[in-house]
């Protein structure tokens, strides 16, 4: 590996950013010291050694990490987050935040005491509230009204099962509206990609029947963006000393982050946001995607690189939810996401002490 490999990779990805990899035989080392980081495919293959980065991001499953290097990560309080091919969260390594069992005892409880039906009934409203711009974009009247309509009613149920069974009738008025939009792709390669590839479509994919395994550009740029805010949903619920797995509206089910899905729920819409926005202002190429032999459609690192900086996006918005989520359970929790009691001891004390 050359110096000057080095140098030009330090400049392109400047200290504190999102570093994004992919390809085959990724290496995550320390050697000297430094971290050293090599990702690509054959002669594309590219180095950098860098003394401080906030995230990497792994989009694959192949390649090694050595332990050292994910303590060398947690020291300098950055995260590891590996996603597979098919879009799917695999791992969210981050630094230990707040140890408090009773937050987390409180948490436990929410389920049985009202305290949880409270909270997902805010998170779904926020969710709607959010689902309706999108769809006042999408010009849907039809979906406007029903999503309209839900948001009425949501003071109504009484349980979760009620609640969800609500989300559910809205999901699909809102999912309907994207139906039909167009992806455009660029003029050289529209009538050398799939005809289904040329439109949002359904959001299940026609493999699978729910959303895994993309069949489509634009499902499968939505499921990455979605893994995305899962890692950071994950994270954050970790550092602010929750329980990933104890959740209040999804249910319980083996090897899943009940709590996460449930936080994610009020940012979709700022995704989904995102993701209308990057079909309605780009044309796409057919070498950002590829589709496997039995039809799944997969990101390349060509659109994967600018994709992952969104995470910055959403994870403010995602801290001041999960802090209200915490502090609706127990009182008095820090906010270590936001820093906002830290921010306002400060205002104070500038008021107080001008100049």
């Amino acid at each position: 590996m050359s110096t000057q490999a080095l140098r030009t990779f330090d400049r392109l990805v400047p200290n504190n950013s999102i570093l994004t990899l992919s390809g085959y035989g990724i290496r995550i080392v320390v050697e000297g010291g430094h971290v050293v980081i090599e990702d690509g495919v054959g002669n594309m293959r590219t180095g950098v050694s860098l003394a401080c980065i906030r995230r990497v991001v792994v989009l694959g499953h192949s390649g090694i990490v050595s332990l050292e290097a994910l303590r060398w990560l947690g020291d300098i309080g950055a995260v590891f987050v590996n996603i597979d091919c098919d879009g799917n969260l695999i791992a969210a390594i981050a630094p230990s935040g707040l140890n408090d069992a009773r937050l987390r005892r409180a948490q436990a409880m929410a389920s049985v005491n009202g305290v949880g039906l409270e909270i997902a009934r805010d998170l779904i409203k926020r969710k709607l509230a959010g689902q309706l711009q999108i769809v006042e974009r999408l010009r849907d009247r039809a979906a406007s009204t029903a999503i309209r309509s839900v948001i009425e009613q949501i003071g109504k149920p009484r349980s979760i099962d009620q609640l969800r069974m609500l989300e559910s009738q809205a999901a699909v008025d809102y999912w309907g509206a994207w139906r039909d939009l167009d992806v455009v792709f660029v003029q050289r390669d529209f009538d050398r990609v799939p005809e289904h590839w040329r439109s949002f479509g359904v959001r299940r994919s026609l493999i699978t029947g729910n959303p895994r395994k993309a069949t489509n550009p634009a499902n499968a740029i939505l499921n990455y963006l979605y893994s995305i805010l899962e890692a950071e949903a994950r994270i954050a619920v970790l550092k602010i000393g929750l329980d990933p797995g104890i959740g209040v509206m999804h249910a319980d089910l083996r090897a899943r982050d009940s709590l996460v899905c449930d936080m994610m729920e009020p940012l979709r819409p700022k995704v989904d946001a995102h993701v209308l926005n990057l079909l309605e202002q780009r044309a796409l190429k057919k070498s950002d995607f590829f589709e496997t032999r039995n039809g799944v459609c997969r990101l390349m690192p060509t659109i994967t690189d600018g994709l992952s900086q969104a995470a910055d996006r959403w994870s403010k918005e995602l801290g001041s939810v999960i802090e209200l989520v915490a502090t609706s359970l127990q009182a008095n929790v820090p906010t270590l996401l936001t820093e906002s009691k830290r921010a306002a001891r400060w205002d104070r004390y500038r008021t107080r002490n001008p100049g």
